[in-house]
């Protein structure tokens, strides 16, 4: 079965927010400018009554009453409110009721949170993926959505199949899944994120976060196999096996990647933990 059969599979995913991919795709575009951002979010009123809700929360502690979207931006500043948004925008499709074959739901939407944060970690300590800053948030927050399509739409006996692999010869999910079924869920979501028309960078880097792209550009998916490693280090899920935990040798080489510095990117992603716990609230 192709990824795109799989993906059509699964009918009751929440629908997401096109103001939500309109934003992801105007993100992609370096000549994108503030007034533009905040104006696309102001024409979806569901959406901006969620974010003012977020702002509002105790989380965030201000002062003041945030009461639009501009001065969402003036307070908290455009990186923070774009961060607000992809999670509400995503969350709820992350986190409907089912359990994937090697973690909880919950744990699945933590790790992609952990991962999100740690793409900016990521991009400080290895400068030469700095140039997929606008994206590299989305494309972490959603590199394991895969994961949720293949639990909804794998026949049973496909999925003890993939567990049984994953435990007796001691291999990645990912390795588990290609022998079983032929892709894994990098291609899977993929599939997905296709039909919502997110941009290619994304696509691809979701695609190929178990095969990182180290020889051209863009090399997003690079960086987020490396955030996927270090958020996996930060908070293994449960029965987390240790391969999953290898860093590829390819892109450890290319950037400069040794046991120090890994350690030293899981400290600053734990340090994230606290913003993790407010995120996951909001979903």
């Amino acid at each position: 079965m192709t990824a795109i059969a799989l993906v059509q599979k699964v009918k009751d995913l929440p629908p997401v927010s096109h103001t939500a991919l309109k934003l992801i795709n105007l993100l992609d575009k370096p000549s994108a400018d503030n007034d533009e951002i905040v104006q696309v979010l102001t024409y979806d009123n569901v959406l901006t009554a969620k974010l003012l809700r977020a702002c509002n929360s105790p989380a965030y502690g201000l002062e003041e009453s945030v009461s639009s979207v501009d001065q969402a931006v003036v307070l908290l500043g455009h990186k923070q409110i774009l961060h607000i948004v992809m999670t509400l925008a995503f969350g709820s499709v992350m986190t409907v009721s089912s359990v994937t074959y090697t973690m909880e739901l919950n744990e699945l939407w933590e790790h992609s949170l952990v991962s999100a944060f740690a793409a900016e970690i990521v991009r400080d300590d290895v400068p030469e993926l700095d140039g997929q800053a606008n994206v590299a948030f989305t494309a972490c927050l959603l590199h394991d959505i895969g994961k949720l399509i293949l639990a909804l739409a794998l026949a049973p006996e496909q999925i003890s199949e993939i567990r049984d692999r994953i435990e007796r010869k001691q291999i990645s999910g990912s390795q588990a899944e290609k022998e079983v079924l032929g892709l894994d869920h990098g291609d899977v979501g993929a599939a997905l994120l296709r039909s919502w028309r997110l941009p290619e960078n994304i696509v691809e880097a979701v695609a190929n976060h178990h095969r990182p792209k180290v020889d051209r550009e863009p090399r997003l998916s690079a960086l987020v196999h490396i955030a996927n490693v270090v958020a996996h280090y930060a908070k293994p899920p449960v029965g987390q096996n240790a391969y999953d935990l290898q860093i590829d040798p390819a892109v450890a080489s290319s950037f400069g990647i040794d046991a120090n510095k890994l350690e030293k990117m899981t400290g600053a992603a734990q340090k994230s933990f606290e913003q993790v716990e407010c995120f996951l609230q909001m979903a």
